[in-house]
């Protein structure tokens, strides 16, 4: 990485690269308001415990995590309150992927700690503690000169010396985090600091001259972190430039960089995917994993990985260990009360039971499953349904017995039914007859032969009542003769394991000595799923640069797309499904995939039913373990797909999920102590504030917000996180509306980019939009307020205007919230000029205070000025906010209010009321100056003590500009007609009429303002005589 050229130095897109000319970045240097990915305040205080190793390792390996924690605890905060947080290090603006300073310096360390970590391992030359040390402590001052106005200047951007760097160095603390506490002298010299600062990068305006030896030395490994870091995707990161800066670190080893990269994206799905490959790589292949990016992962390899890339069997034996990941990675899948949340009851009298469970929790974990639910399926003292009750009455008269006629007799039939069909009747051979079933049912149970026998006998009448409708309700029959041998009540209950272990042999009996009934029967249930899945490995999954394979396991995508008929692909991904003409285990109830409609909330004319979705084998696992983790399962959420910022390594993933598994579903969310949060937050400290009103355990606010892996291990996955958002919804609008703020409010915290949809499966990976935050179709009410997409340069800016909107929408609503209503303030926001003042005048007229609301000031102004953004560009000073608030400063100089409380907003807007009459009373175009002297005429015409006792004129003495009062009333006149009138009324007085009464609004926000600090001023300037004389 040593090249001369800023071309080929921006190929690498590494850390140090900016584009020249990028932009103005005056607000560099200023302080950031809030947080992009400020780490949770427990990770601050003891990462010790929040990063406890999940297994044993050695000292040397303990060694490099306490440096890594160390920088989590002493370093990490400062960054935040040094201004890394909104400070964009790639931008959208010049065709970067968004990523923030502070993201990239994290992933630079986190990247240093994990190469540390697995060098050794890996045969590379090992890097000790106290390397590390130094490492990160250089990987967070390389990029120093950003910092600097000098950095637009390229000739200027590395002329930085010592007496400029120290301050910053010891600011952050990095010549002490330098020093190995076990060795004297060890800490780093400010020449290594700025050798760093001037030589990282590999371009000619660099000062690669009058550099430290040390440095020198670490060089290189800075130079790969940093190219990592900057990598968007698992490719680029293992691209030739890649590797050559790579073979710079460990000159002449027989180890490389590699990676896998899943085409496809779906959750959890993929995530155990991601950890089976890498399980595979590790254990058969020597690979040791680096960074975990959405789609795939990055890894140190062998030099030689032909023969992998050419496996022919890499699906099949993928697969096998994908299965065997799912059932590790979720303690449900062996424990029968989890298991059987899943079941649900259908019209035929017996459990759903879900494919993809065979698939990784087994068969015999199912059977314990509907076992527990079998003997606890209904109450001893319960009546059962009229039909069922026919049926036992039936059955009572046909055999000549004694039937309880209860619920619990009616549950365990449900029970009966569900061995018969999901257990007994795989087993049997494809001719066996409707009597075989009934023979082996009752054998399976372990009951008297005479009672199978009694069942076969029954009359044509019978048979065809109990049968009728897909009806096998011989079942009570069975279930009769199972309280017979088992007891009523609790007693049958207390049997449960006995009955469990009669059924295990009676299928093993059933299956013969050659065969195991629970391969059978996952086979049965879940081969073709297993087949599916392999076909998905085979289609989707790259190692290295393996080529993708076709697989004939599912339909092709573009040949179904050209039917005229609807085509076999998934309705949430387009994949194609499984091939073949049976598409009834591939349609999938919606409460499974919880969308509404499948997307619409319109009924197809002249359906009398709602179609399932036809779903892919991945979708459909995905859904399975979505329901297995997750508690909120109704239609109509939106999804908050949560990718990284641009990759994790093992243990920032280990912090983010911790992070998002705090939303429970069950947690509360204070909208409004959140969007206090997310506006006011200056420090770290205070940004730990917005997780806690995101996740409060009790109390007021209301359940919104869900992880959908929680409590799988995550160890055992990783990749994407997903969050489902369920809000009870008044209208689409303030559903978009609040859905989006909890999207932004949740990146902001966490460093994640995020992708809002309304589909469960993400339509897009992260590689395919370059934004902070990326919001999808179907959003129509919440993009006319936050756009398409949220780049990270304008992230913190369209938050604080939405939580100032909805601080200002419930001091309107006092009391009472009603989220509807936020339909009608965001129309507010889209066809007021200056919906910020708009508002705050509608909240003082209906607030108690009369118009003082101080709190609310902060809130107007700042969506005024998000508003005027959007109009104006970046030009803070052309916008009709900044505008409106210096003629209300000029006015407040010249004319004022009367003090009171009493006050009507029409009297502090009596100034530009008078102005505006001023110049559209005329009935004809005029000149400027004309113009100019009308308004000065009326205002000292009209305005006069005399007349009027609603405002008064401001001596000269009072006044900041300290000239006469006419003066100041012709510089108000001539900026209320140049920017006013020509500037945001284009010089037309019947425009200007029309905007009048916002302008107004506008006014009255700004004129309170400027009494405000007029009355602060006054009393800080008191006190301070009052100290004087005191001291005197």
């Amino acid at each position: 990485m040593s090249d001369s050229s800023d071309d080929e130095q921006s190929e690498i897109d590494d850390f140090s690269y900016v584009a020249e000319g990028e932009g103005d970045k005056s607000h560099i240097n200023e302080k950031s308001q809030s947080g992009v990915a400020s780490l949770p305040e427990e990770i601050i205080e003891n990462p010790d415990e929040v990063f406890a190793p999940d297994e044993t390792v050695s000292d040397e390996q303990a060694a490099l995590n306490e440096v890594f924690m160390e920088y989590l605890s002493e370093i990490d905060g400062k960054l935040i309150e040094a201004g890394w947080l909104y400070l964009p290090n790639k931008s959208t603006e010049y065709g970067k992927v968004d990523q923030s300073m502070l993201n990239h310096t994290r992933n630079l360390v986190f990247f240093l700690h994990r190469l540390a970590a697995q060098a050794e391992l890996a045969g590379l030359r090992p890097i000790s503690p106290k390397e590390l040390r130094h490492l990160i402590a250089l990987a967070v001052i390389h990029d120093y000169h950003k910092l600097r106005d000098e950095d637009e200047n390229r000739l200027e951007r590395f002329n930085i010396t010592i007496a400029e760097l120290e301050p910053f160095v010891d600011e952050l603390g990095l010549k002490a985090f330098s020093t190995a506490p076990s060795e004297a002298n060890s800490a780093l010299e400010m020449q290594d600091f700025r050798s760093c600062a001037v030589d990282h990068h590999a371009t000619e305006n660099a000062k690669s001259t009058n550099v430290t030896l040390r440095w020198e030395e670490y060089r290189p490994f800075i130079r790969l972190a940093d190219g990592m870091a900057s990598s968007t995707t698992p490719e680029e990161a293992v691209n030739e430039r890649a590797q050559k800066q790579f073979r710079e670190c460990f000159p002449g080893v027989d180890v490389k960089l590699a990676h896998h990269r899943i085409d496809h994206v779906s959750g959890i799905f993929t995530n155990l995917l991601n950890r089976a490959v890498n399980d595979h790589l590790s254990d058969e292949f020597g690979y040791s994993l680096l960074t975990i990016y959405q789609d795939g992962c990055v890894y140190l390899s062998p030099e030689d990985t032909s023969n992998l890339e050419k496996e022919e069997e890499l699906s099949e034996t993928i697969a096998d260990r994908f299965g065997n990941t799912i059932k590790q990675s979720h303690s449900s899948y062996d424990n029968p009360d989890q298991l059987l949340l899943n079941f649900s009851t259908i019209s035929q009298g017996l459990y759903s039971l879900n494919s993809p469970d065979f698939f990784y929790a087994g068969a015999q974990n199912m059977l314990q499953a509907v076992v527990r639910k079998g003997v606890n399926d209904g109450k001893e003292d319960g009546d059962p349904s009229e039909a069922a009750l026919d049926s036992m009455q039936l059955l009572e008269e046909s055999l000549d017995q004694t039937f309880a006629k209860t619920e619990q007799q009616y549950g365990l039939g449900r029970f009966v039914n569900t061995i018969k069909t999901s257990f007994v009747r795989p087993l049997l051979n494809n001719d066996a007859t409707g009597d075989d079933l009934i023979r082996a049912t009752v054998a399976v149970f372990d009951l008297p032969e005479s009672l199978a026998d009694q069942l076969n006998n029954l009359s044509d009448e019978t048979v065809s009542s109990l049968t009728s409708g897909g009806k096998w309700e011989y079942s009570y029959a069975i279930a009769q003769g199972l309280l017979d041998c088992h007891g009523v009540g609790p007693k049958i209950r207390n049997d449960e394991d006995a009955i469990f272990s009669i059924i295990d042999a009676g299928l093993s009996d059933l299956a013969g000595d050659t065969n195991d009934w629970r391969q059978l029967i996952r086979d049965e249930h879940a081969g073709n799923l297993k087949r599916e899945v392999q076909a998905f490995i085979s289609e989707n999954l790259r190692v290295g640069s393996g080529i993708l394979l076709s697989s004939e396991s599912t339909v092709d995508t573009f040949d179904e797309y050209v039917k005229k008929s609807r085509g076999k692909t998934c309705t949430l991904c387009r994949r194609g499904v499984a091939a073949g003409g049976n598409l009834g285990p591939m349609k999938s109830k919606k409460s499974l995939t919880t969308l509404q409609s499948g997307f619409s909330n319109r009924e197809m004319i002249g359906v009398n039913e709602r179609e399932k979705l036809l779903l892919c084998s991945a979708c459909r696992i995905e859904f399975s373990l979505r329901e297995t983790a997750s508690q909120r399962r109704g239609p109509g959420r939106l999804f908050f797909h949560l990718v990284p910022d641009y990759f994790y390594t093992p243990f920032s993933w280990q912090l983010y999920s911790r992070t998002i598994n705090r939303f429970t579903g069950e947690n509360r969310v204070r909208i409004g102590r959140l969007a206090e949060a997310v506006f006011d937050t200056e420090s770290s400290e205070e940004f730990a504030s917005v997780m806690n009103e995101l996740t409060q355990p009790e109390g007021k606010g209301r359940t919104m917000i869900e992880s959908l892996s929680q409590d799988f291990d995550q160890n055992l996955q990783f990749g994407a996180q997903t969050v489902g958002y369920f809000k009870n919804s008044d209208n689409d609008t303030e559903f978009q509306f609040f859905g989006t703020f909890l999207a932004l409010s949740i990146s902001s915290y966490t460093g994640m980019r995020v992708y809002l949809s309304a589909s469960p499966i993400p339509e897009i990976r992260s590689r395919d939009f370059q934004e902070f935050v990326k919001i999808g179709g179907g959003f129509s009410q919440a993009t006319s307020f936050y756009g398409d997409s949220v780049p990270l340069s304008e992230l913190q800016g369209r938050l604080r205007s939405a939580a100032a909107l909805i601080k200002l929408g419930h001091a309107l609503q006092g009391d009472s919230r009603t989220d509807s209503l936020f339909a009608k303030y965001l129309r507010v926001t889209r066809n007021e000029l200056l919906p910020g003042s708009y508002l705050l005048k509608r909240a003082a007229q209906s607030s108690d205070e009369g118009p003082y609301i101080p709190a609310l000031m902060r809130y107007a102004v700042t969506l005024d000025e998000q508003a005027g953004i959007k109009q104006y560009g970046s030009n803070m000073s052309e916008t009709p906010h900044s505008r409106i608030t210096q003629l209300a400063n000029l006015a407040y100089d010249a004319i004022r209010p009367a003090s009171g409380h009493g006050r009507k907003p029409h009297r502090v807007e009596r100034v530009f009321r008078e102005s505006v009459k001023a110049v559209s009373k005329t009935g004809e175009q005029l000149s400027r100056d004309d113009y100019v002297m009308l308004v000065s005429g009326r205002l000292q015409k009209r305005l006069v003590p005399s007349k009027v006792n609603a405002v008064y004129p401001v001596s000269a003495e009072d006044s900041n500009s300290g000239t006469p009062l006419q003066e100041r009333i012709e510089d108000y006149s001539e900026f209320f007609v140049d920017e006013i009138l020509y500037g945001i009324a284009n010089g037309r007085p019947s425009q200007l009429k029309r905007l009048k009464n916002n302008l107004a609004d506008g006014f009255f926000g700004a004129t309170l303002r400027a009494e405000s600090r007029f009355y602060e001023e006054r009393d800080q300037t008191n006190e301070s005589n009052d100290a004087d004389t005191e001291m005197e």
